[in-house]
């Protein structure tokens, strides 16, 4: 247990979720006034944006992207704050996107494609395990 720091690996996991929110900001801007859902009400504006990021391919590929980044810092900010074992405690970062992905198939709000959000859910402690192995390297 003296290998994992607590502190570490919870500072890391949050940074990963925040980070990960801040970066879709942008991501979000983008696709409400490229595609004038801006000018729809607020209830149809958020139905018609939460469709559309899921059908979007290139979307949803950004939105990839952005949050293997975040995981990435998550887990190198996970093994700096540890400061010893960087791989183990940058792959713990994770934690919480793994907690919230088995929450996400407990409850069944995954209605396609299953093998895409396993893959998903497995790369999350890879992300972190990345990050941690950055940080190792310096």
């Amino acid at each position: 247990m003296k290998k994992i720091s607590i502190k570490g690996v919870l500072i890391g996991a949050i940074v990963d979720i925040v980070s990960t929110n801040i970066l879709m900001i942008p991501l979000i801007i983008y696709v409400l006034v490229s595609n004038d859902f801006i000018n729809l009400p607020k209830v149809d504006m958020l139905k018609t944006l939460q469709a559309f990021m899921k059908t979007d391919q290139m979307v949803h590929i950004v939105q990839i992207l952005l949050g293997s980044l975040a995981s990435i810092l998550g887990g190198y900010i996970a093994a700096k704050i540890a400061k010893h074992d960087a791989l183990l405690n940058g792959a713990l970062s994770s934690i919480f996107c793994v907690m919230f992905g088995l929450y996400a198939f407990t409850i069944g709000s995954f209605e396609d494609n299953y093998i895409k959000h396993i893959l998903i859910l497995l790369s999350s402690p890879i992300l972190g395990l990345i990050g941690g192995y950055f940080y190792s390297r310096k």
